[in-house]
């Protein structure tokens, strides 16, 4: 328990202080993303590896050292090039190796999406929208969900939620995950506009105080159900290539994969919502 707590408390000052320093230069959060999808991507090209799956490493390779340039330079439609190239250099690979299976090729595609594709999400919300609020948002909303259902359903435990993905979840934790998403979208609401502690940019979801909490708690009730979810799908991941994590560079916490699996998933709900209502 100390261990993770420890590495927890380091891993957030990062992030705080990478999101610090990205209010007025985007370069440092572009680069936290940068280093959570690459150390993510090998640890999913890794974790296929030690599944027994041949994908291939050059197509990754030339998305990882290409997505940011392009994304830099050419925005949505840079990102749109590289991944395409990504593939076609994947069908090539697997046309001329005859070794690779089908199998191979769709683990090798899938590393791009996961987490490639979905954080590549976090680009565009940083750039188009407040930096500051848009990714701490991102960022705390599943935290706070994946905290408080850890805290509740160890405490309460009771039945499980989903024993055949993850034996360990139970009910009482998954109800524990949405107040702590739901606590989380209020403490962003007193800091970014109710109080207007924290503004770096930020755009007021509507005029009327009682719209903005509705929202606010929408989104918070919804961003546990999606981070649930996405933690979810990872464990079922790692169940299904028979793994336990998809590293170990976080003491007590696994690897990158196993703590941004409900963020990438809160990326794309943040990502149509803000689209929706900005």
């Amino acid at each position: 328990m100390l261990k993770r707590s420890v590495t927890a408390i380091i891993l957030i000052a990062l992030v705080v202080t990478m999101i610090y320093f990205g209010a007025s230069n985007h370069i440092y959060i572009d680069m936290l993303i940068m280093l959570f999808a690459v150390v993510g991507s090998y640890e999913m090209y890794h974790s296929f590896r030690k599944a027994g799956y041949i994908n291939n490493c050059i197509p990754l390779i030339v998305l990882c050292a290409g997505i940011y340039p392009l994304w830099y330079f050419a925005g949505l439609e840079g990102l749109a090039i590289i991944f395409s190239l990504a593939v076609v250099l994947s069908l090539a690979v697997f046309t001329f190796k005859p070794d690779m299976e089908m199998k191979d090729l769709m683990a090798t595609i899938f590393t791009f999406i996961y987490p490639f594709g979905l954080m590549s999400l976090a680009f565009y919300i940083s750039r188009n929208y407040s930096a500051v609020f848009a990714v701490s948002y991102a960022v705390f909303l599943p935290v706070f969900a994946d905290t408080f259902a850890y805290l509740v359903g160890s405490t309460l435990k009771g039945p499980k939620m989903c024993p055949s993905i993850s034996p360990k979840k139970t009910i009482s934790g998954g109800v524990g995950g949405l107040i702590g998403a739901m606590l989380a979208s209020v403490i962003f609401f007193l800091l970014f506009d109710y109080f207007g502690v924290i503004t770096a940019g930020y755009q007021k979801f509507s005029d009327s105080l009682a719209v903005t909490v509705v929202v606010y708690l929408f989104l918070g009730l919804l961003g546990g159900i999606v981070a649930e979810i996405g933690d979810l799908a990872a464990s079922r991941i790692k169940r299904t290539l028979g793994i336990k994590d998809f590293g170990n560079i976080f003491p007590g916490h696994g690897g990158v994969l196993d703590r941004i699996d409900s963020i990438m998933f809160t990326l794309v709900m943040l990502f149509i919502a803000f689209e929706i209502m900005y």
